[in-house]
């Protein structure tokens, strides 16, 4: 069962009744989504997967309670904690690093006459193994106390909407909602069916179609230069579409269920340096990586000490900072994917990163002889846009199958030619698999996820906004968006809707 399937939104709809129905019971909501959680597991990924995944929530369930058990010994309940982290990162690696080993394995042992089952990834163990480990490491902290009720817990951990692409959600501020009664309102579900209904658009029509172009222009060998460069630009825009709209689909079925999760996007297309977009996109992930991992790093003691040595009072002022941030983008990369482009990308990302934090004293210099104004509008559009071809270039390494592949590709769009800017006014990307109908749509997708961006930017909340209008105004919106899904999303034998590419992060 996938996010973006009809069978996935008549479930959707059949657990929001059953759900409110079943309010005037106790603990009746709470078996509704126990139910409705077993329930997608098993469609979407399995029985096999449904057992690993009740095994790992098993372990960091019982990790908790015995580390809340020996907070007394502090030496003890740190043992227990790492163990437990040690543990949910080693079985994340077996099941994320060695698939490709282990199915190498299945082939060698299958032409000699041995079988082997197949390895069975279990989905959303990228996402639910970080909730574990901040679970874990709170408990650790005395930052909330052990959930003692094992069934609250697997319903927190295996919630459906946010299972297969996040956000990552933590203990403190998501579980209690879970005890909770909800009552139905009206207007918030119709808001959530709102958000869903924008989350569809930007998947099947703008990332889908966007993807056919991509695709098309990649599995070319003799496209170059431009053509290739705006091929990663395309895919830049698709990524977020994809991602976005399926976050978009995600906190909008949690909102009609009345279960408030943390948003993972503000925005980011206007940001204006690599670490402004990294506090705006993915943002439940990069509040895991400095809760759990940047500020554990510049405040370890070792790491403070080692900087008290630097001679320069600058670097040993940043040192900590540096180093930390260093280590949480190559992990994020490893995140990511396997393979060494993955690493590769992370190093990217923390070079940017981390060189604004080494030179921002230089960079507030230069800008300050050349009369830069953070306010003037040239200046913040030249920003942007710099951003966004950083993070364009970034994104060859995570298009690629591998780093050989990815270094292939850069070295075919630095074939740049003067003239090849013509393919985006003369018809040429045509060729690659949309026709100028569905180009010019894909352009409109584009400019109103920008104008949509700009908007919420401003403080402008659409959503809102629309429900202050009449209901003939509302209405027609509503089946606007309806209709443009199915009549201008990408379906079909000929194109075919693609999962949404963060699900297999």
């Amino acid at each position: 069962m996938d996010l973006k399937s009809i069978a996935y939104v008549g479930f959707a709809a059949v657990v929001a009744i059953a759900y409110y129905l079943a309010g005037r019971f106790k603990n009746g909501q709470k078996i509704v989504l126990l139910c409705a959680n077993l329930f997608f597991i098993l469609a979407a990924s399995g029985l096999k997967s449904l057992v690993i995944i009740t095994a790992c929530v098993a372990i960091s369930f019982f990790s908790g309670l015995l580390i809340e058990k020996n907070l007394g010994q502090k030496e003890k309940a740190r043992r227990i904690f790492w163990l437990d982290v040690i543990l949910s990162l080693a079985i994340l690696c077996y099941f994320k690093f060695f698939r490709d080993s282990f199915e190498a394995v299945r082939l060698f042992l299958s032409h000699r006459g041995l079988s082997l089952s197949t390895l069975v990834s279990p989905i959303g163990i990228s996402y639910f193994t970080l909730t574990m480990i901040a679970y874990a490491n709170d408990i650790y902290h005395k930052k909330h106390p052990a959930e003692k009720n094992f069934l609250n817990y697997f319903v927190f951990i295996t919630y459906f909407p946010s299972i297969l692409q996040g956000p990552i959600n933590l203990y403190k501020k998501t579980a209690p909602q879970f005890q909770q009664i909800h009552k139905p309102d009206a207007d918030r579900m119709i808001m959530g069916i709102q958000r869903s209904l924008w989350g569809y658009f930007k998947k099947v029509v703008v990332a889908d179609r966007i993807g056919i172009l991509v695709l098309g222009i990649l599995g070319e060998e003799t496209a170059v230069g431009f053509t290739l460069f705006w091929a990663m630009v395309l895919y830049s825009f698709q990524i977020y579409a994809d991602f976005s709209g399926g976050i978009d689909v995600i906190m909008g079925i949690s909102e009609v269920l009345d279960i408030r999760l943390p948003e993972n996007f503000r925005a980011p297309l206007v940001s204006r340096s690599v670490t402004e977009y990294w506090q705006r996109w993915h943002m439940s992930l990069g509040e895991f990586m400095e809760k759990y991992l940047y500020y554990p790093i510049v405040l370890n003691k070792s790491v403070m000490k080692f900087s008290k040595k630097i001679p320069n009072s600058y670097l040993k002022k940043v040192f900590s900072a540096t180093l930390a941030s260093v280590i949480v983008f190559v992990l994020v990369g490893i995140w990511h994917g396997t393979g060494w482009n993955y690493v590769v990308y992370g190093c990217y990302q923390a070079f940017f990163v981390s060189t604004a934090t080494l030179l921002g004293p230089w960079y507030k210099r230069v800008r300050a002889k050349l009369h830069l104004s953070d306010s003037a509008i040239s200046w913040r559009l030249f920003q942007t846009l710099r951003t966004f071809l950083i993070l364009t270039f970034g994104r060859f390494f995570i298009r690629a199958g591998n780093l050989g592949q990815a270094f292939d590709l850069l070295r075919r769009a630095a074939r740049f030619r003067p003239g090849q800017i013509h393919i985006l006014f003369d018809g040429s990307l045509a060729a690659f698999g949309l026709d100028g109908a569905n180009i010019r749509l894909m352009y409109f997708g584009i400019l109103l996820l920008i104008a949509v961006d700009i908007l919420h930017e401003h403080k402008i909340k659409l959503r809102e906004t629309l429900m202050q209008q009449d209901i003939v105004c509302r209405y027609a919106v509503y089946l606007l968006a309806v209709f443009s899904i199915i009549i201008f999303g990408i379906y079909g034998p000929e194109f075919s809707s693609a999962s949404f590419i963060y699900q297999g992060f």
